[in-house]
């Protein structure tokens, strides 16, 4: 196994060369496998190497009972350990997260806290294996079939072409011990089920699937490399002052463009879509329109692609009644006026109507202000727009339409009308607002 380890330093380029190593030691036989074998390199590599331990406070005296083995283990080798405490269970319902994914972050903020170091973990081509099947279940990409890194930043894997039958066979040959964690043999968690249940039949299938896993992955992974050189070339080629030249963008094959569009939705509005998403900018590139994803504006007009385009405080558009059409940053609005005997059918509803001869004043349609209050047909009091988008859980805010006159907010597109024109039993006129057909 110390060849193999040697072998994937060499080929992943791992930056070990006269470096503090810190290990990710969980006390599992993998972790202690590591922590072995970077001890009898150390020289060889002029490493100076410690150890970091995570206590997370979900399995009790099991969890006590590894921080203790640890310690041990590391005082027998003199190797320098750090332990960090933390009620992950607490930390995960105060954030709203998975005991699992909670636990990843409390560790990879751990690592981060050592300055000037290389992190190794312990994962292997058995945890890649798992990894790369959790990723195809998820509809992942195909970025999903690189897997779990061998280097990423100051993190490293040594062990990453090794099996979890070569981690067993190398403790036992050199009578390391370890401790097992009890919930690996729980298949109430995905991974685990993945590693008891279904990568024993692919195995029935082909005794060497881990094997043909690391081919998958290192093929996938020289094609990722290959395709994130050229969406960053078509990215810079397609940017301009304000946004990306659509029809540079447009011009490239759908898979170049599904990860330029999905680099730039990462980099500009910070998010990562979903193809769904990908797929809907995709779908205006070549026209002027606008979509809208997550909390997200794009738009598409004169060839420009722009994220979360900006709408001036001063912009507004008047409306005139006689003949009112207006193509704005936050949609496209008409309205018409009816007498309420001619308002077509099942038209009366708060959030599309308006009382008309509550109207005082010129009208404008804009977007919101700061400060912008109202009170929401039915409603007992006033409230700013933000508290009621937030009660709403509407995204999108700053790309909402407001519609107001000289006394105030008359109409807020996704909330509706404010109480004070709302229709009424002796309502005769009535605006009907209409949105096109993206935004309604």
């Amino acid at each position: 196994m110390i060849c193999k380890v040697r072998q994937a330093v060499e080929k992943y380029k791992m930056p070990l060369k006269d470096k503090s190593v810190v290990v990710a030691l969980s006390g599992g036989a993998d972790s202690m496998a590591l922590l072995n074998v970077l001890n009898e390199l150390k020289d060889e590599y002029g490493i100076t190497l410690s150890a970091c331990h995570v206590n997370h406070g979900i399995r009790g005296a099991s969890a006590d009972r590894d921080e203790a083995f640890v310690k041990t283990e590391c005082e027998k080798l003199s190797i320098p350990l750090k332990v960090l405490h933390a009620d992950v269970p607490k930390m995960a319902a105060e954030k709203g997260l998975g005991l699992e994914e909670c636990g990843r972050k409390v560790r990879y903020d751990f690592f981060a806290s050592f300055e000037n170091c290389i992190i190794a973990t312990a994962h292997t081509l058995s945890d890649r294996s798992e990894t790369l099947l959790l990723n195809i279940t998820r509809g992942s990409s195909s970025k999903g079939l690189c897997s779990i890194p061998p280097v990423r930043g100051n993190i490293i894997r040594p062990l990453i072409d090794c099996t979890r039958a070569d981690i067993e066979d190398y403790c036992q040959k050199n009578g390391i011990s370890f401790v097992t964690d009890e919930t690996n043999f729980d298949d109430i968690y995905s991974r685990n089920r993945i590693r008891l249940n279904v990568i024993p039949q692919l195995k029935g299938i082909n005794p060497s699937f881990e094997n043909a896993v690391s081919r998958l992955t290192e093929c996938a992974v020289s094609d990722e490399d290959y395709f994130s050189s050229l969406t960053e070339t078509i990215i810079s080629k397609a940017k301009i002052s304000g946004g990306y030249r659509a029809d540079v963008i447009y011009g490239e094959h759908f898979a170049v463009r599904r990860r330029v569009i999905a680099e730039i939705l990462k980099r500009d509005a910070d998010i990562t879509p979903e193809l769904i998403h990908i797929k809907s900018v995709d779908s205006i590139l070549s026209g002027g329109k606008t979509q809208v994803l997550k909390d997200t504006v794009v738009e598409v007009r004169n060839g420009i692609l722009k994220i979360n385009p900006e709408v001036s405080e001063n912009t507004e558009w008047e409306c005139d009644f006689s003949h009112f059409e207006a193509e704005t940053p936050v949609g496209v609005f008409s309205a018409t006026v009816f007498n309420r005997n001619d308002l077509p059918p099942k038209q009366i509803v708060h959030n599309k109507v308006v009382d008309f001869d509550c109207i005082v004043g010129k009208c404008i349609i804009r977007n919101r202000r700061a400060g912008d209050k109202m009170r929401l047909a039915g409603s007992d009091c006033t409230k700013t727009l933000k508290k009621l988008f937030n009660e709403k859980h509407l995204e999108n805010r700053n790309s909402l339409a407001v519609l107001a006159d000289e006394n105030g907010i008359l109409w807020v597109q996704s909330l509706g009308c404010a109480d004070r024109c709302k229709i009424k039993k002796e309502t005769q006129k009535i605006l009907l607002i209409r949105e096109d057909e993206e935004n309604d």
